[in-house]
């Protein structure tokens, strides 16, 4: 029988990644009330239905008291004479580790740590048969991003998911990827034409859109955004009929006339920043193990009936590289201070949530951000592209 033993520490991971790559018949972890509380639950279901973990126990021990936090470990490793016994010090605190030291000594017990980042065992018991990695116990258990979020008590919520977002359509995927370079062409000008054509030109059956074009020109005098031109707006429509994503397109006999290629092509158009997200998604995903973009992340892990009880946040691009993921969100056109600030919070507050402290933070933007709002980023560990 084989019983890891280790401190819970704050991030999930740390008190898995053992029995990921090594199965255990029970786990034992030594914690604060508090943590213990609080990971309990979505630790024991992960472990026993990922891992394979027989039995998941929980020991409180106490804050600052060594002596008391020894006693307490020791009467549980007791429990545990004549079995394969692992000291596990992935994560942890300065305490609890010294207590760990000290009883791995007293029982000579193997003991072995875990870089998260890479997922490389660390055996400090290596040159004995004694040490996990001489263990012929080993399994291969990879994160998604919907056991990643599940480990961290959260699920995904697919019922919230845009279908715009869907690229699994090559054809889909190779519009977008065109109408990328037609969005960085008129960079500065792209919002306002989005919300030109979401405002202006509705089309009537069919994706077919005819405007009389003294009627295009009002709205274009009376618009106060940066599209203040008929030369722009005719420039923009010509680039997307030369892509394909509007087809039929033509400005005669006094008529604007154009048919949108397809219900998402229309929506993406007409959705300002769904470009940049789209685009955001299709460089991530070629470059991690899963990507998933507009994830709506539920807080507490259950999806309630009824509308406006759950707790939940969006993000725009979430990506998972090993054990590592990536929080990404994509803002396009010009923000405001107070816009950027609540972009870096808001990113800021879900990568706490959900990624702990080796998630990447990243802030894509279409336009530059003041050198004080770049400063108060790299404050909060957020990179900004």
């Amino acid at each position: 029988m084989v019983t890891i033993f280790e401190f819970l520490g704050e991030d999930p991971i740390e008190n898995v990644i053992t029995c990921m790559n090594y199965r255990a018949d029970k786990c034992v972890f030594f914690g604060y009330r508090a943590e213990i509380t609080k990971q309990k639950k979505s630790l024991d279901h992960f472990l026993k239905k990922y891992c394979k973990t027989g039995q998941v126990i929980f020991v409180e021990v106490p804050h600052d008291d060594l002596k008391s936090t020894l006693f307490i470990m020791r009467r549980a490793i007791e429990t545990e004479k004549g079995q394969r016994i692992f000291f596990d010090l992935t994560g942890g605190e300065d305490l609890p580790l010294v207590a760990f030291g000290m009883l791995a000594k007293e029982y000579d017990a193997p003991v072995h740590s875990y870089n998260v980042e890479d997922d490389r065992l660390l055996d400090f018991s290596s040159d004995r048969p004694t040490g996990i990695s001489h263990l012929d116990r080993e399994q291969s258990v990879k994160l998604d991003l919907d056991r990643f979020i599940e480990l961290r008590g959260g699920i995904i919520n697919y019922s919230l998911h845009k279908g715009l977002k869907d690229l699994d359509d090559p054809e889909y995927d190779s519009d977008i990827r065109k109408l990328w370079e037609v969005t960085c062409r008129h960079d500065g000008f792209w919002t306002s034409f989005s919300a030109f054509l979401r405002e202006n030109m509705i089309p009537e059956k069919d994706y077919l859109v005819e405007r009389k074009e003294e009627t295009v020109l009002e709205a274009l005098n009376k618009d106060n955004s940066e599209l203040k031109t008929q030369y722009r707006l005719d420039v923009m429509l010509q680039d997307l009929a030369d892509i394909g994503v509007i087809t039929e397109y033509s400005r005669n006999n006094g008529k604007y006339h154009f048919r949108f290629k397809n219900e998402n092509i229309k929506q993406c158009l007409w959705d300002g920043g769904s470009i940049l997200e789209l685009h955001t998604y299709q460089v991530e995903k070629e470059r991690s193990d899963d990507c998933m973009m507009g994830v709506h992340l539920d807080w507490d892990g259950i999806l309630s009936k009824s509308i406006g009880t759950d707790v939940y946040n969006e993000i725009d691009v979430l990506c998972l590289n090993g054990n590592v993921p990536s929080f990404i969100s994509c803002k396009n056109g010009r923000m405001s201070g107070s816009t950027t600030l609540h972009a870096l919070y808001e990113l800021n507050i879900v990568a706490q949530r959900f990624g702990g402290k080796y998630a990447k933070k990243i802030l894509v933007t279409t336009q530059p951000v003041g050198d004080v709002y770049l400063k108060r980023a790299a404050e909060m560990g957020i990179e900004v592209r």
